[in-house]
């Protein structure tokens, strides 16, 4: 048995891609102002009881989810930083299989959630971020989920409330918009590096429990970025020897590198602060600190392969990947 399909064995989800990164703000409706008029996000829906607005150019049902502080699913002391991320999985019947078959490996889950549009599991990894697994159970996510949503979530139970569908409802070529007079035109988020506090076991978490592989970077050089089935990078790891775990960055990808000068001219006036610029021939990106000190890193890329990336300075990797 060769070293490849022993990986693919050990595998528990497939996941397409990262789809979207939860994050807690400390006023939700300002967040959104920002990343509304300056990073050119569009509010697919809002949960006024839940103090959260969600965002999204037509790439999934939210590509982020700006969740206050002050909402009852954050902790006492809560500060600014990333809720959870979530991964879609190809359909409702493929997300139920896999999580059966973790459960049996000894996996706990602390919650399974009907959002309507999608079926949700979470699961903390091994730094302690919550980690969510989800399936479309909808073919039209903008119609069934938009405006002002408060009400109590039915319940889900893997396998239980109702047979698994095995439709796969995701959109393959999701039609992206772009709002025209916002300062910088995002397509969508794609990815999320984490700075880890045990970064062997992330990296098996990630590339076992999570079932994603290896794109670019090594283990032994302690940043790596790993993708699912319909992407080129989900999440990056960086080891942070002594260092609390934390959220590096969120990536989003923009439509020209003319957002990307934008974004540098223009970060100070509206409250943001340029962390730092790396311009090479993979691609180019622009770490920018919102307001929150949340960093999102945004690019365009150039030329967007293993071997590419493997010419980057290590000081400039964290910031690329």
């Amino acid at each position: 048995m060769n070293s490849t399909n022993s990986i693919a064995e050990s595998q528990f989800f497939a996941p397409r891609r990262l789809a979207h990164a939860n994050m807690f703000v400390s006023d939700y409706v300002k967040a959104y102002d920002f990343y509304r008029h300056v990073l050119g996000f569009s509010e697919a829906y809002r949960q006024p009881d839940n103090l959260a607005s969600f965002l999204s150019n037509g790439n999934t049902y939210h590509d982020l989810a700006l969740t206050d502080i002050r909402s009852k699913y954050a902790r006492e002391g809560q500060r600014p930083g990333l809720n959870h991320l979530a991964f879609e999985v190809k359909s409702e019947a493929a997300l139920v299989g896999s999580y059966n078959k973790a459960v049996a490996a000894g996996f706990d889950f602390f919650w399974t959630a009907n959002h309507d549009v999608a079926y949700s599991i979470y699961l903390r990894d091994p730094d302690g971020f919550e980690v969510e697994f989800y399936a479309d159970v909808v073919e039209d996510w903008e119609e069934a989920r938009r405006g002002i949503i408060i009400k109590k979530k039915p319940e889900w139970i893997p396998g239980v409330t109702n047979v698994p569908d095995q439709r796969e409802l995701f959109q393959p070529k999701p039609q992206l918009k772009r709002l025209e007079d916002a300062l910088v035109q995002s397509k969508r988020v794609t990815h999320v590096a984490l700075a880890t506090r045990d970064f062997e076991k992330m990296y098996d978490f990630y590339t076992t429990l999570a079932g994603l592989n290896l794109f670019a970077g090594s283990r032994e050089a302690g940043c790596v970025l790993l993708a699912g089935s319909a992407s080129t990078g989900d999440i990056a790891l960086i080891e942070q020897t002594g260092s609390e775990p934390s959220l590096h960055h969120v990536g989003v990808e923009v439509w020209s590198e003319s957002d990307l000068d934008a974004a540098i001219s223009e970060a100070d006036r509206l409250g943001a602060h340029v962390v730092k610029v790396v311009d090479h021939p993979a691609r180019k990106a622009v770490s920018l600190a919102d307001p929150d000190g949340i960093v999102m890193q945004l690019y365009v890329n150039r030329d967007w392969r293993p071997e590419v990336i493997a010419t980057v300075r290590s000081a400039d990797l964290p910031y690329l990947l």
